[in-house]
């Protein structure tokens, strides 16, 4: 642990550095076909999934890495120290054990590619 940090500090700091977030830049949205694609030459296996306008996941933690890709409409996801509103093409890596919690957005359903590795 680097001096001049305590325990709780250094795991927070080592989850900052670790987490990326890629906003989708491109002017037209991504099918779904696409970002399944993008997914499986990383060589990462991943399922799809859809939540209702308001569902809510309480603070939990995975013992993989977690990626999670926004297919349509908008889900926030937090952890102790950042949140992010994710749009279409959005893409989150979140790091093993990492903290979060998640909400859909809006009126419109949420549908999300999630891979673990």
């Amino acid at each position: 642990m680097p001096s001049g940090l305590n325990a709780r500090e250094w795991r927070e700091r080592r989850e900052d550095e670790m987490t990326e977030f890629v906003r989708w830049t491109r002017v037209k949205k991504p099918t779904l076909e696409e970002l399944k694609a993008a997914l499986t030459r990383e060589g990462l296996p991943h399922e799809l999934y859809s939540d209702p306008p308001g569902v809510k996941y309480g603070r939990h933690k995975h013992d993989f890495d977690d990626f999670i890709v926004i297919v349509s409409g908008k889900m926030k996801i937090m952890t102790e120290t950042e949140e992010w509103v994710m749009k279409p093409g959005d893409r989150l890596n979140l790091p093993a054990h990492t903290i979060h919690s998640a909400e859909v957005m809006g009126k419109q359903e949420v549908q999300y590619l999630s891979a673990a590795k």
